[in-house]
């Protein structure tokens, strides 16, 4: 599983992917994301997401939270989402 702490802190430093706010919460995607029961993903399936945002999204869960920011149907944005965290992951890692 990967864990990652320079990247988690590299992620807090980006800007949240639903309003411009900065720092932001590493916000695991777990739906299809890898993790088990209890588990959490490992850490290429994060996007930033501030804290108010990160909160949303554990208090009205995952797949509602990403279908009311990015469209009807969370079963694509989640596939799209996790493309993005591994682009990121793969994309911004080799800075440091």
């Amino acid at each position: 599983m990967l864990r990652d702490r320079k990247w988690l802190d590299a992620v807090r430093d980006m800007e949240c992917m639903v309003c411009p706010a900065t720092p932001c919460d590493p916000a695991h995607i777990r739906t299809g994301g890898g993790g088990g029961m209890g588990m959490k993903p490992p850490d290429d399936m994060v996007v930033p997401l501030c804290n108010d945002h990160h909160r949303e999204q554990h208090q009205i869960g995952e797949r509602r939270f990403w279908s009311n920011y990015m469209g009807k149907d969370p079963d694509l944005a989640l596939r799209v989402l996790r493309g993005y965290a591994r682009h990121l992951y793969n994309t911004h890692r080799k800075d440091f």
